[in-house]
């Protein structure tokens, strides 16, 4: 299993569409920052994106997708000097089959717009190292024939009207999160950091070890020996692109899949130590209680009161 498919897993993905509509000029709506990441796709026409914080503005062109995984706050609008209304009432004039921006025949854009949501709680260098937006070109993913093929069906699902379609665009949304960050990891490779770390190969084999059998043995000296570096090499690299050495690293991921499984399985105690590399349960306990600051018997406990 590689690393990014099993954090995706670990990080419950799923996404939601809120409208598929087009808009006449003069239009421009305010997206507040959200704890969701929010997404448009650009189906026809033109439209300014401006990001808060950064001064940057973008001319988003038919067949364009971006997304804010942090939900940074942004506007959109036909022109950059239009007056905007927030987003959030867009969303529920078209929700009540009334939209704010069709007031004739002048279609200027068509967009579809959502959120994909994930499990914040969980603490990851993956989730640090998410850029706080991505924006994937018309042009761009024609180089990416299964990015370009994921957004066509979606844009043609949200329009169908057919059986299952809002379903069907819902996954699809998902899809379309993790081709854009695989878009975004292969053509604008960061120098360091933990995506960087997945564009690596020597490093990404070794995050693939630790993914794939997390209840192995493993030591600096057996990972770097799988993956054909010298044990300092590798240490020295790992550290460079994930931020904190192998065994560190490995120790953390662990926890997590622990913390899962004890939300999402009915194993025993003993038998999740096990799966993620522990012989003494005792020892489980303890590397368990320091990352979370309880041990795995609470937080069980506590996990099903809510439930």
């Amino acid at each position: 299993m590689d690393a990014m498919s099993d954090i995706l897993r670990m990080i419950r993905l799923t996404g939601v569409v809120y409208f598929r509509s087009d808009f006449t000029r003069p239009w421009g709506m305010n997206i507040n920052k959200s704890p969701v990441a929010q997404f448009h796709l650009v189906a026809r026409g033109r439209c300014y994106l401006y990001i808060e914080d950064s001064s940057e503005m973008v001319e988003l062109m038919a067949g364009d997708a971006v997304v804010f995984p942090h939900g940074g706050a942004h506007w959109l609008a036909d022109e950059p000097g239009r007056e905007r209304i927030s987003g959030m009432r867009v969303v529920e004039s078209i929700k009540v089959n009334e939209p704010v921006f069709q007031n004739g025949d002048d279609v200027c854009t068509t967009l579809v717009c959502g959120h994909f949501e994930f499990e914040r709680d969980i603490k990851h260098p993956f989730i640090e190292a998410l850029p706080k937006f991505i924006h994937v070109s018309d042009t761009e993913q024609r180089q990416f024939s299964w990015l370009e093929n994921a957004t066509k069906v979606i844009l043609q699902e949200t329009g169908s009207g057919n059986p299952g379609a809002e379903v069907v665009a819902e996954r699809l949304a998902e899809v379309l999160f993790i081709q854009l960050l695989r878009s975004y990891i292969v053509s604008r490779g960061e120098e360091d950091g933990f995506l960087a770390a997945l564009n690596d190969r020597d490093i990404s084999n070794a995050l693939k070890l630790m993914h794939s059998v997390p209840e192995e043995p493993w030591t600096v000296g057996s990972i770097s020996k799988k993956i054909g570096m010298s044990r300092s090499s590798f240490a020295e690299r790992f550290k460079k692109f994930v931020g904190t050495t192998p065994m560190d690293y490995l120790t953390k991921w662990r926890m997590q899949r622990a913390r899962d499984l004890l939300a999402n399985s009915e194993l025993s105690l003993g038998a999740i130590s096990k799966r993620v590399g522990y012989t003494s349960e005792p020892a489980f306990n303890r590397a368990f209680k320091k990352q979370f600051k309880e041990t795995p018997g609470y937080m069980r406990r506590s996990m099903s009161a809510v439930l």
